[in-house]
């Protein structure tokens, strides 16, 4: 179940009221497709369906069997309950108290207004449905509930764009015999079960009329020799499996077993060919290691040529082939890394870096965000490696070669912008949107017709929270710095305290600011401060792993502007206080001993006393007086580090 971080902890149930038991019809089908699935009814553990008392018992995991799948929530179907069954708990049938907790430990599935989903309201609902254009007279409403287990296994695409009437639900029953093939090659004792004795009947008359194939005499380990050969007929009954194939679960352990001697057949049907090819990919990877970076851009872009064809391979749409679509981030890399990032100032490198450098550092996440098993991650390790970590160096070590000539703007007393908004605005902030994820948060804001702006600066340095976060606040001017802490932390500027984060928001509402909290919208009327976003705790927590949370990370941040704007914000100002550098496989390391230093963190140290040191300084931001040290290009004060943020780089 999807749930924001920010506002709940994760649900532990999903409780699903129907209380004209419409989907009862499609249960069986769920039943195999989510284990998770209970029902309420008989006791019959092996269909997982029980009374209130026993689903309880599953859902706490008190029994060995039947066992909820690690990884995730268990769905509660409630057939012939309302939704306000359970919400009047003194009224509520004693059959069902025993559930009656779960709905606030968990989340019911309803509608917006609270009630329960019927089949129509699904169907044509916008927010939380398909929005779907659907005649609302009572024949199509009948069409409509007979068709509904076909209904379940049809794309909502070839639903789109039309007006549906029950010719159209009618048409779903009968007119689909790729698909009925499919459904029983996939659980063949099953299907026969379920279906009655003329739909069977039926059935075997189309295929052997379509197909020259009779499902009782030649079997499913023929019928799938035939789907993976696509000759005549058959391919458009492939076709029909390709178009969604994880709704025929089993048949790509068919086609395994079915892979015919002949020589010449379609290579691409069977999956022990795919993994063929994606073993040979990750040992071409691999083999990236220790090659130059011009060699291993070269040979980047010849794997993506020979691999480009199984990206539209049955087995990439079943996340078995990640390989060939990592490879096409890592093309872009092979691509923009063949010449190093330039610029004669630091403000020239700033431009190329905004205008589309940052495609660079986009790239090199996708790829990564592309992968899930640890054996591929190593593999886009060793590729990053080999071509993408020299253009991180190179960019690094140019950038604090030009800052050593010429301050950044906004440091060393050179004025930025004050970060403010006027009544009815509210200022958002996320630590640690990079600013190539703030571009992709951008874009998606667009796409929802949002009026979006976007300007840049550069982040306070050390580029760590408590130096940079007060830096992009509306309470900038009631700041100071004194002498450099461990911590980094600037001061209150009247009496001269550390700006811990409760003195922090006595200046927001000072300056006429609410703090408004992660579960709160606050008042429109006036100004506010908020925080959201943790694509900074990720980083230091998942370090490389970070990647495939990006996109997850940017969504809930939409859903939280969102909400603001639902609210009556009308302008919302997202602020960020740094970025960070990441590369899988670790960040080099450099020596700073660390008698030499009052605090040691991974980018950046506070320099003890007088002490001389043999790695960069820079001004701290909030004091001009005081130095900092700052590890060299991309490297960090430790070892092990895949996610650091602290030094001197477009990146932070």
């Amino acid at each position: 179940a999807r749930y924001n971080s920010n506002d709940a902890v994760h649900p532990y149930a999903i409780l699903w009221t129907d209380h004209d038991s419409q989907w009862q019809p499609i249960i069986p089908q769920l039943r195999r497709l989510m284990p998770q699935l209970l029902t309420l009814g008989e006791y019959n553990p092996s269909l997982r369906t029980g009374p209130a008392i026993w689903l309880r018992t599953v859902v706490d995991g008190a029994l060995e069997d039947p066992k909820i799948p690690d990884g995730t929530t268990p769905i509660v179907y409630l057939p012939d309950v309302g939704r306000q069954e359970l919400r009047a708990i003194q009224e509520c049938p004693e059959r069902l108290k025993p559930l009656v907790e779960l709905q606030y430990r968990g989340v019911c599935w309803t509608q917006k207004n609270g009630k329960d989903w019927t089949v129509e309201a699904f169907l044509v609902t916008e927010e939380g449905g398909l929005g779907l254009d659907v005649a609302r007279d009572v024949v199509t409403r009948r069409s409509m509930l007979g068709a509904l287990t076909e209904l379940a296994m049809t794309t909502v695409g070839s639903l789109k764009d039309k007006h549906l009437e029950a010719e159209d639900f009618d048409k779903l029953f009968s007119e689909d015999p790729a698909k009925d093939f499919l459904l029983w090659l996939s659980d063949p004792e099953s299907v026969k079960s379920d279906w009655n004795s003329g739909r069977w009947s039926a059935f075997k008359s189309r295929c052997k009329a379509d197909l020259k194939f009779d499902p009782d005499k030649d079997g499913e380990l023929v019928g799938a020799e035939q789907l993976g050969k696509r000759e005549g007929p058959w391919e458009a009954v492939w076709e029909r499996f390709a178009e969604s194939p994880a709704l025929y679960p089993g048949v790509p352990a068919l086609l395994r077993n079915a892979i015919p001697s002949e020589l010449f057949v379609e290579p691409s049907s069977w999956p022990q060919n795919n993994e063929k090819e994606e073993a040979a990919l990750r040992k071409a990877l691999l083999d990236l290691e220790n090659k130059t970076p011009a060699v291993a851009r070269e040979q980047i872009v010849a794997l993506g040529k020979a691999h480009d064809a199984r990206r539209s391979w049955v087995w990439a749409k079943l996340d078995q082939a990640p390989l060939p679509n990592a490879l096409t981030h890592l093309a872009l890399l092979a691509e923009r890394t063949a010449s190093k990032l330039g610029g004669a100032s630091v403000a020239e490198m700033a431009k190329l870096y905004v205008d589309d450098a940052w495609e660079v550092d986009a790239a090199a996440l996708a790829a990564m965000a592309a992968v899930k098993s640890t054996a591929d991650a190593q593999a886009l390790s060793k590729a990053l490696n080999a071509i993408y970590r020299p253009w991180l160096e190179a960019a690094a070590e140019h950038l604090q070669a030009l800052a050593e000539k010429e301050a950044l703007p906004g440091h060393e007393g050179q004025g930025v912008e004050d970060v403010l908004v006027e009544s009815g605005g509210l200022i958002l902030f996320a630590d640690g949107l990079r600013f190539d994820v703030s571009q992709q948060l951008a874009q998606c804001m667009r796409v929802k017709g949002w009026s979006v702006t976007l300007s840049t600066r550069w982040a306070g340095l050390p580029t760590v929270t408590a130096t940079a976060k007060p830096a992009v606040s509306p309470v900038v001017k009631d700041i100071k710095g004194l002498s450099l802490g461990e911590d980094f932390l600037p001061v209150t500027a009247d009496a001269e305290k550390p700006l811990t984060t409760d003195r922090f928001r006595k200046l927001l509402s000072a300056a006429g600011y609410q703090y408004v909290r992660a579960d709160e919208t606050g008042d429109p009327s006036g100004r506010a401060w908020t925080e959201d976003g943790e694509f900074d705790k990720l980083g230091h927590s998942l370090q490389g792993k970070l990647a495939g949370r990006v996109e997850e990370q940017v969504d809930l941040l939409l859903e939280r502007i969102k909400s603001l704007l639902d609210a009556g914000w009308c302008e919302i100002r997202v602020v960020t206080d740094h970025g960070w550098l990441w590369l899988p496989g670790g960040l080099p390391k450099v020596d700073l001993p660390k008698y030499l230093t009052a605090s040691r963190w991974a980018r950046c140290a506070a320099i003890k006393g007088g002490s001389k040191v043999e790695v960069p300084t820079v001004r701290w931001h909030w004091n001009a007086h005081e130095r900092v040290a700052v590890a060299p290009g991309i490297a960090c004060f430790g070892a092990g580090n895949e996610y650091a943020h602290g030094g001197l780089s477009l990146q932070e």
